[in-house]
């Protein structure tokens, strides 16, 4: 019904019919409102008119609906008659109200507008980004979230990890730490801190890091830096955490550098090598040859430890470098220096121990094995044997016995810092402990003083080669026909004897060969083996030829395990301090004295072993050949040890014995 009822209107109002009357009042009320024209304008009018009849339809159409909901039926509205109501002409509404006119924004606002509208959506975007991440949950333990941390940095920097200056390796005054961007520049940094200035004595540590690269600057930087020319494979044994060292002694700045090796296998070869090439090319530093007093390096020792140096200037300059039994690798550019360093890396519990662990200097041991098995390598290491007589059952071929030497030698200088006296009875003839050598000429067939020299020359070049430092020959003893060691003999007077024992003693120091000349005072007149039974002769035998030997300058003498009654009628010559004391009056009061073997029947069935050991040296023998023969060598070592720590051996003997063989150990590697 209302729908047939409605017409359009362009304005949004509808004029309806009416079922009913309107009450005659308002009616009345309309006209009087046109008749006494109280509106002021036709506009004010017709809207106050629509205004009523939208309330009146408003009203109608609520009336309905709540009759629909609760369905109450409601009587038909009586007819009334219906009252003729002037037309008014309808007005359109937007001819009365003029629409004000539309203005469009200008491109400048609309792109201000919109700017602003990504702008705010940013900023709403990155507060909830930031909101969630500060609240998330943080490890269990871990501290909460710094400001920095929060927040986020609109270009995230990669940050590279710290340059890292391990400790020193020893204790220093001061470390001074440069930075470079390219190893050229090492040079220049060095100079500047070598005209720093320093407390004498002192020493400081030098680090270099490198940022460039992000590190500490290398061995190799080092060596490239400064055009020093050493092997890369040298580097490659020692580990890459070094100290650097300036030392300021009192001829001028030193350095030194300390490193730890690594890699043991292959190193001396490698040093030794650097040596043969600074020899045959020279030294370079910053790419010039520098001149040197000597071409080659020699050996010293310090605190018991061996080292090599090049000299280079009078004023305690020079290249000085060692490998200690600790596996420190040491270089630096003087004695003192060098010196200063192996003082500080000593700890001082081993100083305090450094007689106990030198008192193996004293011996020259025996062994069955022909290579450094294990079990040889643990014997050397606890005992440290100053030397090693090669007998038969050592002796395989010639590059087995120099694989032996020096696996020996290496184990040797890594455990004491000393070499070792390599020894070995090449005497010729039926004495020959190395039958493969072509020089194996009796001291019997031996003519003349040429053939002695000849033959001594040989025989040392021989030795040599194979890696041995020291002969036990030649046999000065003066024995007729019958006696044990006739066929060992020159079979000659005192006087020739004497000449020829010079001559061949000549030639294998030419050679480079130690030599011990024996049996002071002589075995002669003796015809059974004294090993066995302990000799006792009541006169003491012709030495005219020991001292005629002795122009010859020997390094040792080896004396005589018997008894010579007009000495000591009880006590065999090696282990009388009056016999010690005859020998060296008619000899040479330098020259050093070695026992023969002490591991004998003869003297165990007569003497304890601590007697046996120590005997000796009391007496002022130098150095104890223990052969291991008839009783373990470990047993003659472990009694002389005992009787060390209990105060039956002199100290003071001991000491000088083991200086003075140190001091012959220095010449060893030199070349001669």
């Amino acid at each position: 019904m209302l729908e047939e009822n409605r017409d359009g209107n362009p304005n949004g109002l509808e004029e309806e019919k009416l079922d009913y009357n309107p009450p005659a009042t308002q009616e009345e009320e309309k006209l009087e409102f046109l008749k006494r024209e109280e509106i002021r304008t036709m506009q004010k009018d017709i809207a106050r008119l629509r205004e009523i009849e939208a309330q009146k339809e408003r009203e109608r159409v609520a009336v309905i609906k709540t009759e629909e909901k609760i369905k109450i039926p409601t009587a038909p509205s009586p007819e009334k008659p219906k009252e003729e109501i002037p037309k008014v002409e309808k007005i359109p509404l937007d001819t009365l109200i003029p629409k004000p006119p539309r203005k469009r924004p200008s491109p400048l606002t609309k792109f201000l507008v919109r700017g602003l509208i990504v702008i705010f959506c940013f900023l709403f975007v990155g507060f909830f980004y930031w909101f969630l991440e500060i609240r998330k949950p943080t490890k269990e333990g871990a501290p909460p979230p710094t400001e920095e941390e929060v927040s986020l940095p609109f270009e995230e920097i990669e940050e590279k990890p710290e340059i890292i200056v391990p400790p020193a390796l020893i204790q220093v005054e001061e470390t001074k730490i440069s930075e470079i961007s390219k190893i050229e520049e090492i040079p220049e940094i060095f100079n500047q801190l070598m005209k720093e200035e320093l407390a004498e004595g002192s020493l400081t540590r030098v680090a270099i890091k490198n940022l460039a690269e992000n590190r500490l600057a290398s061995l190799e930087d080092l060596s490239l830096a400064f055009e020093i020319e050493i092997p890369e494979e040298i580097f490659s044994k020692l580990d890459p955490d070094f100290t650097f060292l300036i030392f300021n002694q009192k001829q001028g700045k030193r350095v030194a550098l300390i490193g730890k090796v690594k890699e043991k296998e292959g190193l001396s070869e490698l040093l030794k090598n650097w040596e043969t090439k600074i020899r045959n090319e020279g030294f370079s530093f910053s790419g010039k040859k520098i001149p040197t007093l000597a071409s080659y390096f020699r050996t010293a020792f310090y605190q018991g430890i061996g080292f090599r140096y090049l000299t280079i200037s009078k004023i305690d300059f020079g290249i000085c470098y060692a490998w200690t039994p600790d596996d420190y690798f040491i270089v630096t550019t003087s004695f003192e220096s060098l010196q200063r360093v192996i003082d500080e890396i000593k700890p001082a519990e081993e100083v305090k121990s450094e007689e106990s662990r030198k008192i193996g200097q004293l011996f020259i041991i025996g062994f069955e094995e022909k290579t450094l098995t294990p079990e040889l390598e643990e014997t050397f290491k606890k005992y440290r044997p100053g030397g090693v007589l090669l007998l038969s059952e050592n002796i395989e071929s010639a590059e087995q016995l120099k694989s032996l030497i020096q696996d020996l030698q290496n184990l040797s200088l890594k455990e004491t810092g000393l070499p070792l006296f390599i020894a070995v009875d090449q005497e010729g003839g039926l004495i020959s402990r190395i039958d493969f050598l072509s020089e194996k000429t009796s001291q019997s067939e031996i003519k003349d003083l040429e053939r002695a020299y000849q033959v001594g020359l040989n025989r040392g070049q021989e030795l040599k080669e194979l890696g041995i430092n020291l002969n036990l020959a030649p046999v000065l003893d003066i024995t007729e026909e019958g006696d044990f060691l006739f066929s060992r003999t020159f079979q000659k007077s005192a006087g020739e004897t004497g000449e020829l024992a010079k001559a061949l003693i000549l030639g294998q120091k030419k050679a480079g060969i130690l030599t011990a000349i024996k049996h002071f005072p002589g075995y002669g007149g003796i015809t059974f083996q004294p090993e066995d039974t302990l000799a006792t002769l009541d006169q003491i035998p012709e030495i005219s030829q020991f001292e005629k030997a002795m122009e010859a300058n020997p390094e040792f003498i080896m004396t005589a395990n018997a008894i010579y009654k007009t000495i000591s009628p009880s006590l065999p010559f090696t282990f009388s301090p009056a016999a010690i004391q005859f020998l060296k009056s008619n000899t040479s009061p330098e020259v050093l004295l070695v026992s023969d073997d002490l591991a004998q029947d003869s003297l165990l069935n007569r003497f304890s072993l601590e007697e046996i050991v120590t005997k000796p040296i009391e007496a002022g023998v130098d150095v104890l050949i223990f052969s291991g023969w008839d009783i373990k060598v470990s047993q003659g070592l472990d009694a002389f040890s005992k009787a060390f720590q209990d105060g039956k051996v002199s100290k003071e003997k001991i000491e000088k014995a083991i200086s003075r063989i140190t001091k012959l150990k220095e010449n060893l590697l030199k070349p001669r």
